[in-house]
């Protein structure tokens, strides 16, 4: 139920709020329908994980705010995120949906971090609240609205770009394509806000304005995002992140109850055919060959020397 008073995060009027969706909701229907199991691992606003059938909701929006963000959602998930993971996605259109897609994507993220009071919300609140004013502006076509100088960035992460960047640890690649997560980074002198939907990660900068060596990835305030596999992920920081993401995932997973691993691995007993041909059993098997590739390597220079 909704606490007296609390009015809709995006249009800041009305208080007849519903429960949405943190992250996008085709992102757990695609994770689910994909598992090996039929369930996704949730964690909680405490870091507390459990078995659930789908991804975080929390009060944030009214019905007429909901719409206005389904729209970008639906052209997002149809034209790019679910063409991509099917490997069918052959080009990139141009268009404001996409920016507006990201935006939305972390101004949710950002809103969660003001609510659980995160240490970097607060380091750079200043800085977060323009541009909160901005980035909900923009999704509500403010007449009078003018665009920022804060880039915004859509990245299309799949294994081989992982196993480049992950090197010696492929055994987290499952982690990042199969997880969703939103928060604030900092590291190299560079801030953001942090999304990662199944391995497509949204990167709205806070600090510098722009990305550096991003070119083609961008999609808010100028949009150049018009190739496949855009360039320009090899930053300082990107990989660094995608770890820390990996080890976080690997720890909520070993945190689930003893129940709730046993349900799980009753889920994948039942039927292992529909197991071992999931997105899950089809990115571990690829683990493993790369885990026994690394160590092949590893065995040759050691007889070598």
């Amino acid at each position: 139920m909704n606490i007296e008073g609390t009015l809709c995060k995006l249009c800041q009027k009305n208080d007849d709020l519903r429960t949405s969706h943190v992250l996008p909701r085709f992102l757990g229907k695609y994770l689910k329908e994909t598992s090996a199991t039929g369930f996704l691992t949730a964690v909680d606003e405490n870091g507390k994980p459990s078995r659930s059938q789908d991804l975080y909701k929390r009060e944030l929006l009214c019905d007429q705010c909901e719409t206005v963000l389904n729209e970008a959602e639906t052209f997002f998930a149809a034209s790019i995120f679910h063409p991509f993971k099917k490997n069918q996605l052959k080009t990139i259109p141009v268009d404001e949906r996409l920016g507006r897609f990201a935006v939305s994507v972390s101004l949710r993220a950002l809103w969660m971090m003001q609510l659980i009071k995160h240490p970097l919300a607060e380091r750079w609140k200043g800085q977060l609240d323009e541009l909160e004013t901005e980035w909900r502006n923009y999704l509500l076509k403010k007449h009078n609205f003018v665009k920022g100088n804060h880039s915004h960035h859509i990245l299309l992460c799949n294994e081989a770009i992982l196993a480049v960047g992950l090197k010696n640890s492929p055994n987290l690649i499952h982690s990042v394509l199969r997880t969703s997560a939103y928060y604030l980074f900092e590291k190299f002198d560079k801030a953001y806000v942090f999304a990662n939907l199944a391995g497509v990660q949204i990167i709205s900068m806070i600090s510098p304005p722009e990305l550096p060596v991003s070119q083609g990835t961008e999609v808010y305030p100028n949009q150049t995002f018009g190739v496949v596999t855009p360039p320009g992920i090899g930053w300082g920081g990107y990989f660094q992140n995608l770890l820390e993401l990996a080890r976080k995932c690997d720890d909520a997973r070993s945190r689930l109850s003893v129940t709730q691993r046993e349900m799980i691995k009753r889920s994948m007993n039942k039927d292992p055919e529909k197991a071992a041909m999931s997105e899950d059993g089809l990115i571990y098997r690829m683990q493993q060959e790369l885990l026994q590739s690394i160590q092949e390597v590893l065995t040759e220079r050691k007889e070598l020397t």
